[in-house]
Parts: structure tokens; C-alpha cells; sequence
């Protein structure tokens, strides 16, 4: 009776009323685009310039059927859904593009980006970076396809109670990600956005395996036209100040997302620019270099000059960081800054007085602390303001914390060879009088 009444439902009816016709059509549609009104495109975009998507419709190009199956995620970029692939036999991930032409622009970067680290660099699926499938424009929206892939690293955390996760699985995540920029560094690739949410596992957490996604603000080394990039609380101070900025931007996310991984917390949890650069110079206890400050844009935001002649050894910096009231009286209103999520200011405070876990013994409390002082230096490689002295993915990955040898003190990484810049036979231009999008 169940099955007749579900599975063969049509039959059942027509065997009662033999002039009973059913179509697809009297099914009413459960949308999974919000707003799911069409005001644009035909009536198939809604008011965002987003696809009105809905469960079991079809994404499709001339040799390929996306059957539609839930919503993954919606952002300023578009959408994200998960869909059955007749081609892969199973869910991918689509990435559905708003009908605007600077979305559409920066997802041709993406792709192009994407398929010339996944063919040239990474070919055999060795160092954690999502793979691209299929690209094609559907209903006038850019659709890019790729690998269905599991929780992201946030969720990780909140499914914790944000109280943070242990270093041995922390190291298992950093050495992938280590990888995976390593790989991006030899591209002469910058992510631009790594965060948490950015961190997928690949299968579920027992494998430990992640993989990088989303470069939707991905460029080149060399092509580096954007100014506001990087999620704050992850923004590198170089981008903040309107420096010129390399690879090493990832590298300064990635100690930030290391840290929040350990504490549960973002490190730097900045409600403002200014409040960020505050945050930043009371935590690692001391200013940017003089020399980025003088080269950068923005200083003149945040700091005074309070000498004109470069300082001898040991002596004043040129500059000094602007106080909430300075910045009132020059702004007319105070900056926006938060509240403190830590009951410690400094770095080697809030990282090696975080509680333990309280059914250690004394011994397992002193492996602990080794590992926690290990991590520390560890981190303070990776958030230096100066960016040239910030370490590599290469030198952050022959760290103790990362080869598991013991910590006998400050690490110091042999220094690298200059890096010979990167050929890149894209054909697709970054569009800076679009704007950059996140």
C-alpha cells in the first residue's frame, strides 16, 4: 500500500479515474533563491540579478544536465548549489554567477586561474586545491562546476562551541594548507580571501584531508589591481595600509586562521580598519617598519609623524599610531571598535594561558606547553608586518610545530633563492573599473 501510494502514486489514481493526466507542471516549484521573485532577465533573475533556482530544475549546457538539488550557499557573487551530474554520475558543487558584468568578468579570472593550477600545477590532485569541472554560461549566468566537497573549517569551529581545536589536528590542516599555497607561490598565484570558510574538508573530519576553494578573488603576482581584498579579520596589514602586496598576504591569513582554529576565536577581530591595525599592534607588540609605513598609501590614516629624520638604532619611530581621540577630532566621529574576545592582550598570553584541557595530568600539561610554545613561534613567523621577513610557505613548513621535531628555541628558516617570475599564458584581463567583489 505504501509504495502505491508514494512511488506509483500516478498509477494508483489512474486505475481509479482512467481519465486522470498528471504533468510536471502541477507541482508547485519549492525555490531555493531568495528573493525568488523575477523582476529581470525574462522574468528568470530576481531583483539581486541572482537565477531564481529551484529543486530539481535544470542547469544545463549544450552536452551536460546539472540537476538542482539544494542550496550550499549565497553570496555578493551569486550562488552556490549542489546538483546531480549525469557526466561525473554524481553531486557537484555550481557555482552560479550573478547577471553582472563585473561578477561574470572576475569568474573568467577564477576560471582561468583555477584551470591553469589544476593542469600545469597541480595534474595529479596532490596539494589540496578544489578542481574545476565544467564552465558555461547558462540563461546568461556564468556557471562554473566543481568537485562537491564537505564542511568548511568554520563550521568545524562552531560545531566545537568555538572553543577551538587540538594542535595535533591543527598541524594536520596547516601542513595541507602549506601545500596548497606553496603551490599557489611557485604560480605566482595570490588567494586573496583564505579564511575558515574557505577550508573545506574533503570527505568528513576523520580523514583529515581539506582542500582550498574559492578563488573568486584570486589574481596574479603580477596583476595585483585590487585595493580592498581580504576578509578583515584575515586582512594583512600591507593591504590595510595601501602597500603594494605579493603572495605573502595568504601567509599572514593563514597565521590568523591557525590561531582562530587553536583559540575558537578570531585573533584579530577587528571592527574597523583602524580597530584591526590597533588590535594587530597590541597583540604582537610592536608597529609596522617605518620603511612600509613610508611606502605605503594609507599611513596617514592611522599614524602621526612624529619625526622627520629616519631613527638610529634603537631610537623612536618616525611614526606613531593615532589614538581613538586623534582620530575623532580629525574624522568627526570615533572609529568602530569592538570588544575584546581574550582576557590577554599579548600573543604569548592568549596562546599559552588558554585553558587546558582539565583532565591532563601534570606530564600531558608539560607536553602541552611545549607544543603551545612550538606553536607560538610558529605563529609569530607567519603575522610579521613586514612581509619580506614573513616567512614562505616553504620555510613555514620546515617549522617544528609542522615536522613534529623537537622545539629547542626561536626558529630561523634558511633563507630562499629568488623566485624566478612565473610565465602565464591567460587571456583573460583583470577588470579594475569593475570593482573587486567578494
Amino acid at each position: 500500500i505504501c509504495v502505491r501510494l508514494t512511488k506509483f502514486i500516478v498509477e494508483t489514481y489512474r486505475s481509479c479515474n482512467p481519465s486522470f493526466t498528471y504533468s510536471d507542471t502541477f507541482n508547485p516549484k519549492r525555490y531555493l533563491t531568495n528573493p525568488s521573485a523575477g523582476v529581470s532577465n525574462n522574468g528568470l533573475d530576481n531583483k539581486n540579478s541572482d537565477l531564481i533556482l529551484a529543486v530539481n530544475g535544470i542547469i544545463y549546457n549544450p552536452k551536460h544536465r546539472y540537476v538542482v538539488k539544494e542550496m550550499l550557499g549565497q553570496g555578493t557573487f551569486g550562488q552556490v548549489v549542489k546538483c546531480w551530474s549525469d557526466r561525473e554520475n554524481g553531486y557537484v558543487a555550481v557555482k552560479v554567477i550573478k547577471n553582472q558584468p563585473a561578477y561574470y568578468q572576475q569568474a573568467l579570472v577564477e576560471i582561468e586561474i583555477l584551470k591553469m593550477l589544476n593542469r600545469d600545477f597541480d595534474p595529479d590532485n596532490q596539494h589540496h586545491i578544489v578542481r574545476i569541472l565544467d564552465w558555461f554560461l547558462f540563461e546568461q549566468h556564468l556557471c562554473i562546476a566543481f568537485e562537491l566537497l564537505s564542511h568548511n573549517l568554520y563550521e568545524l569551529i562552531k560545531v566545537n562551541r568555538h572553543r577551538g581545536i587540538s594542535l595535533h589536528l591543527l598541524r594536520i590542516f596547516t601542513k595541507q594548507i602549506l601545500d596548497s599555497l606553496g603551490v599557489l607561490r611557485n604560480a605566482g598565484v595570490i588567494h586573496c580571501d583564505l579564511k575558515p570558510e574557505n577550508i573545506l574538508l574533503s570527505t568528513s573530519l576523520k580523514s583529515g584531508e581539506i582542500k582550498l576553494i574559492d578563488f573568486g578573488s584570486a589574481c596574479l603576482e603580477h596583476r595585483t589591481v585590487y585595493k580592498y581584498i581580504q576578509s578583515r579579520y584575515y586582512r594583512s596589514p600591507e593591504v590595510v595600509l595601501g602597500h603594494p602586496y605579493t603572495t605573502a598576504i595568504d601567509m599572514w591569513s593563514l597565521g590568523c586562521v591557525a590561531a582562530e582554529l587553536f583559540l575558537g576565536l578570531p585573533l584579530f577581530s577587528g571592527e574597523s580598519e583602524y580597530d584591526l591595525l590597533r588590535r594587530m599592534i597590541d597583540t604582537l607588540g610592536c608597529q609596522p617598519p617605518d620603511q612600509l609605513l613610508r611606502d605605503s598609501a594609507n599611513t596617514s590614516k592611522y599614524f602621526k609623524t612624529v619625526s622627520a629624520a629616519p631613527p638610529s638604532s634603537g631610537g623612536m619611530a618616525v611614526y606613531q599610531f593615532l589614538t581613538v581621540s586623534e582620530v575623532k577630532a580629525r574624522e568627526a566621529k570615533e572609529p568602530l571598535v569592538g570588544k575584546s574576545y581574550f582576557r590577554h592582550t599579548k600573543l604569548e598570553d592568549i596562546i599559552s594561558k588558554y585553558p587546558y584541557k582539565s583532565s591532563l595530568s601534570a606530564e600531558e600539561q608539560e607536553a602541552e606547553r611545549q607544543r603551545r610554545l612550538s606553536f607560538l613561534d610558529f605563529l609569530r613567523g607567519l603575522v610579521r608586518f613586514d612581509p619580506k621577513s614573513r616567512w614562505t610557505p616553504h620555510q613555514a613548513a620546515q617549522h617544528p610545530f609542522v615536522t613534529e621535531q623537537p622545539f629547542t628555541g626561536p626558529f630561523e628558516p634558511l633563507p630562499e633563492t629568488p623566485r624566478t617570475p612565473v610565465g602565464h599564458p591567460m587571456t583573460v584581463e583583470h577588470n579594475p573599473g569593475a570593482g573587486h567583489w567578494f
